[in-house]
Parts: structure tokens; C-alpha cells; sequence
């Protein structure tokens, strides 16, 4: 996530891969009527798709065994997130440590198989929406909030594979790339820019779960001409309990190359909890996590957070009947 001092020449920048936010965007989007029906349409098309049996992958026999492949970066189940998030704030701005936010994001996820050796290209959009975003208004030397909007979409494109050395060890890995599209609906959320850049990711399966890192970079490629440089990913790991439990989380990092010096690093500790079941004919697998931010922007960054996530899987467009 990006702030934007606004109305002054600062930038504080903490910017992360879980929700890639950014702060300072197109005005020409800026109803908030759209960004309502975005949001309500995203949410309401999870849901339908959930409901619906017909719908539903064909999924492995066991709750573990779903639990494990959805935990895999470069799984072969395609899958709707859906993630509602906290954050605490703190800095040396004013009023920072009594800052918070929530906020929405719908990630599909769509393996595309390649090849008969589990190779695949997968595409996942991240839609994130802003329930309630702070930004520092250096005219008025203080926070205010940007209610319902839409943020900048990010995605990653990859071609993936799981080699299995065993019936339940082997490692996962991905290259590919990176993005993000400046569609937020409010000057404060987003930083009216294209950018790309790589992404890799590797990590083990092994019998009791997955564990692994995600990293990618992002340059930008055009719009607002200031120089965007940051370096971000993910680490991951999910640990099995039996009978669809897991303890898991995915903590997202970044390091900003033309931040400050006291600014550049956001890092997170993170601890979760997960369970995936089947609700109807629908296997849904739901996860709570805590983050506690040991590394932050001086002036603003994260404190802690919460995250909560619910994740149906569904019948994969790619796959032949």
C-alpha cells in the first residue's frame, strides 16, 4: 500500500505484493458510485459462483489434500479469493499512530494447463477496494479518509509447475511477470501509472505441507512521470493438521529503491489459521491471519493486521470436461 502526502512534495511509500495499493490516482474515475458497484459485483459473482455445484473443480479426495494444493503458488485448482483486511498504522507524521483501514479484495485465480507434466500458466488479477483508506493532507498538516473506492489493479502472469520426486515431496516454482493498471477511482489510492517487471517463486511440497518465497519487481512504464522502483513478494508456508486444517500464512514484503533510507523496508511477521471443507458440493476453504510489522516507513507505515479470507474453488474454464 502507497500513501500520498497530498497537496505537498512528499511521498510515503509502504508499499506491499499481498494488496499492491497505491496511493495517487486517476481522476478521471473518481465516482464513487462505480467503485460501490465494483465492489458489489466482484463479491456477489464469488458468491454465485460458490453456490453453484456445477461450478465446483474436481477437487482431490481429501480435505488435506485440497487444503495443500490450494496452498501451492502453482496449483492446478482454480479458485475465487476473497480477502477483508485491518491495519493499524503508525510514524512521525501527525496523528499516524491513531490511523486504521479496512479493506476488500476479489483474486481469481486461473491455472491454464500446459503440456501432460503438471506445467501451467496461471493468471491472477487482485482487485482491491479501499473501504476506508487514510492519506496525509500536508495543506492541512493531518489525516483524513477516502471512503469506498476502487484501487489500482495489480496481477501476475506465470508459467508454473510442481515436480513431485515422490507421492508427497517435491518443490513448485514460477517465472513470470508482474503488474499493475491505474484504475483507482480516487487521487489518494493510486499512482496513476503502468508498471511491470519479473516475478519468480519457488518453495518444497512435502508431507506436511508447502512452505516457500514469492519475489517480484515493478518499474514504471508510463503516466505520471515520477520513478517508480520497488522491489516486493511474498513468503509462505502452510503446515498440516489433518481433516483440512492448516497453519498458514503469506506475509507480504517490499523494499522501495528511491524511498528514504528510514522509509524504504515494510516487513511483516505473520501467523495464521486455515480450514477447508465442503459447504454443499462447494469446497471452501477459510483462513484467519495476524501480521506484526518488525520493519516499517518511519513517517508511515504498518503496525499490525488482520486478515480474513474465504476461498471457494471452481470448475477451471481451461480444464476439458
Amino acid at each position: 500500500m502507497q500513501f500520498i502526502v497530498k497537496h505537498g512534495r512528499y511521498r510515503v511509500d509502504s508499499s506491499t505484493v499481498a494488496d499492491r495499493e497505491v496511493c495517487q490516482t486517476m481522476s478521471a474515475f473518481k465516482k464513487r458510485s462505480f467503485a460501490q458497484a465494483v465492489a458489489l459485483f466482484v463479491f456477489a459473482g464469488s458468491v454465485a459462483n460458490a453456490q453453484d455445484g456445477a461450478g465446483t473443480a474436481p477437487a482431490p479426495a481429501s480435505a488435506d489434500q485440497v487444503a495443500k494444493e490450494l496452498s501451492n503458488p502453482a496449483g492446478s485448482l482454480a479458485s475465487l479469493v476473497n480477502n477483508l483486511e485491518y491495519r493499524s498504522f503508525k510514524g512521525d507524521l501527525p496523528g499516524a499512530d491513531s490511523q486504521d483501514t479496512w479493506l476488500y479484495s476479489f483474486q481469481p485465480v486461473l491455472p491454464f494447463p500446459v503440456g501432460n507434466e503438471g506445467r501451467r500458466i496461471i493468471f491472477r488479477p487482485l482487485i482491491p477496494v479501499p473501504l476506508n483508506q487514510p492519506y496525509f493532507d500536508s495543506s492541512e498538516l493531518g489525516f483524513d479518509d477516502d471512503d469506498i473506492n476502487l484501487g489500482d489493479v495489480t496481477f501476475d502472469l506465470v508459467y508454473a509447475g510442481t515436480e513431485m520426486q515422490s507421492d508427497e515431496s517435491g518443490y513448485l516454482w514460477g517465472i513470470g511477470a508482474n503488474g499493475t493498471i491505474p484504475t483507482a477511482t480516487s487521487d489518494n489510492l493510486g499512482g496513476d501509472q503502468w508498471r511491470i517487471g519479473p516475478e519468480v517463486f519457488g518453495g518444497v511440497v512435502r508431507p506436511w505441507g508447502t512452505a516457500g518465497i514469492l519475489v517480484g519487481h515493478q518499474w514504471d512504464m508510463a503516466g505520471d512521470n515520477y520513478d517508480h522502483s520497488v522491489t516486493a513478494g511474498q513468503y509462505f508456508y502452510a503446515y498440516g493438521l489433518g481433516n483440512g486444517w492448516q497453519v498458514a500464512s503469506g506475509p507480504n514484503f517490499s523494499y522501495d529503491w528511491n524511498a528514504d533510507s528510514g522509509d524504504r523496508w515494510t516487513v511483516p511477521l505473520g501467523v495464521g489459521l486455515a480450514k477447508t471443507t465442503k459447504l454443499g458440493s462447494t469446497t471452501v476453504k477459510f483462513q484467519a491471519q495476524a501480521y506484526y510489522y518488525v520493519e516499517q516507513p518511519d513517517s508511515f507505515g504498518n503496525d499490525w493486521g488482520l486478515k480474513f479470507s474465504i476461498t471457494p474453488v471452481i470448475r477451471n474454464p481451461f480444464l476439458r470436461r
